[in-house]
Order: structure tokens, then C-alpha cells, then sequence
């Protein structure tokens, strides 16, 4: 089986480390390039690289929110040599935070907002709008948006007052990526945007109705590795369940 490499931002802690190693044991053809902010500071993406081999798995600095930094980032993989086809077959567009959570709509301000979506949104634009080029070169031809129940206007948040920030930031994810999921149908791509699930992380300050590995392999059994061109521009739970816009 020929190797299939994806990209994973946010992957030096929680979910987007689950995903990494999730993800290279589901198969030897399996490749990650595992983006993190800091790499020298990254201790379990080290330890899962002396793991599985430098051939394997690739830490990448990379931080969403800095545009010019995410472009020198897209020339280091090109230059490592890691990419020897010169192609990325999957985007996993992971990095994201969650800020005033405990304020009223009518307390929220624009800076508030600037907040979620600086990471959330045009951190996604950042990364997808770099690395297109060598996502179009792979045979994959994947981005999977980690989105949230909170950006759902037809789900249970959308009837609450919680969180208002990170729901607008969520929601504005989606319909970029629906957008997306429009303009590259032409080329073959799956575009698609999912719930992780109410994961215990320290997103949550340690709350939540899932263990990060519960979450991680829900999602690469539901997601990552089932979706196909057929679900282009759909959003979906981690275990397999589509979810109202």
C-alpha cells in the first residue's frame, strides 16, 4: 500500500496528539507531519517519533495565527525531504481555542470574538490557503475541519446563551468550509467539518462525557478514515452521526 500523509495542526497535546498517534497505528503506510508551535518543546511528539520512526513522522513548527510564519513553514516540508512525492494527501485543521466562555451575548465584545476567530477561523485560512498546493499534488485529497456542537445553529447551543465568541467562531468554520468544499469539488476533495465530542481536556478544564482516547478513536474510525468525495461539504459527529448546520 503506497503512503498516505497528513498534517495535523495542533498536535503537540491533546486531541491533535491523539490523532497523530491514532492515526500511525491504523496502518505502516501511514505518515504524519505533526504541527506545534514550539517542536523542541513537543515531548510526546518526540517520544511517539523515536517510536515509529523520523520516517514517519515529521515535527513541523507551525503557528496558525501568524500568516507569514505558516508560509515558512509550508518551505521547511518542502525542503526536509519528508514529502517525497513533494504531496500532502490530508489536512486535519485541529488548532483551536475556546475564550470567554462565561460571558452573556450581550456582554461579548469584538475583541471577544477576535479572539476565537484569530485561531478558529483565519488560523484554518492560514494553514489550508498555504498548504493547498501540495493537498492538490496528493491522491488523497482531504481537509477535515474539527468544528464543534457549538457552531451548530440548529443544535442545542444555538438555544442557549453559553459561549456565544466560541459559537460564532465555530460557526463562521463552517461555512468556510462549505464554501471550500464548493470551489474544490471540481478537483476530487473532501472537505468536511465534524464534532469531536464533549472531551475531557484542558479545553474543558478536565470535563467533558469522553476520554481523549475515546474521542481520538471514534473520530479516526467515523471520520478520518471512512468519509469519502461522496459526504464533500457535510458536517458530522465523531461517532458517525451527521449534524444540523
Amino acid at each position: 500500500m503506497s503512503a498516505f500523509t497528513y498534517l495535523i495542526t495542533g498536535a503537540s497535546r491533546s486531541l491533535g496528539l491523539g490523532y497523530t498517534r491514532q492515526l500511525l497505528q491504523s496502518g505502516k503506510h501511514v505518515r504524519v507531519v505533526a504541527g506545534a508551535r514550539s517542536p523542541s518543546s513537543a515531548e510526546d511528539l518526540q517520544k511517539l517519533r523515536k517510536e515509529v520512526g523520523e520516517d514517519r513522522l515529521y515535527i513541523l513548527k507551525l503557528d496558525v495565527e501568524d500568516s507569514a510564519q505558516v508560509a515558512n513553514s509550508v518551505k521547511e516540508l518542502e525542503s526536509s525531504g519528508f514529502l517525497k512525492d513533494g504531496a500532502l494527501d490530508c489536512l486535519i485543521n485541529n488548532a483551536g481555542v475556546a475564550r470567554a466562555h462565561s460571558k452573556n451575548p450581550s456582554q461579548v465584545t469584538p475583541e471577544d470574538v477576535m479572539d476565537n476567530l484569530q485561531t478558529n477561523l483565519f488560523g484554518v485560512i492560514h494553514v489550508t490557503s498555504s498548504f493547498l498546493p501540495l493537498l492538490k499534488k496528493g491522491k488523497g485529497k482531504q481537509i477535515f475541519g474539527v468544528s464543534s456542537t457549538c457552531g451548530s445553529i440548529g443544535g442545542p447551543f444555538g438555544e442557549n446563551q453559553s459561549a456565544t465568541a466560541y459559537c460564532i467562531s465555530k460557526a463562521a468554520l463552517n461555512m468556510y468550509s462549505r464554501k471550500l468544499s464548493r470551489e474544490l469539488e471540481k478537483d476530487g476533495f473532501t472537505v468536511v467539518v465534524f464534532h469531536p465530542g464533549y472531551v475531557k481536556t484542558d479545553m474543558n478544564s478536565g470535563q467533558g462525557d469522553l476520554t481523549t482516547e475515546e474521542a481520538v478513536r471514534l473520530a479516526t474510525e467515523n471520520i478520518f478514515l471512512k468519509l469519502g468525495q461522496e459526504e464533500n461539504g457535510s458536517f458530522w459527529r465523531y461517532d458517525g452521526e451527521r449534524m444540523p448546520w
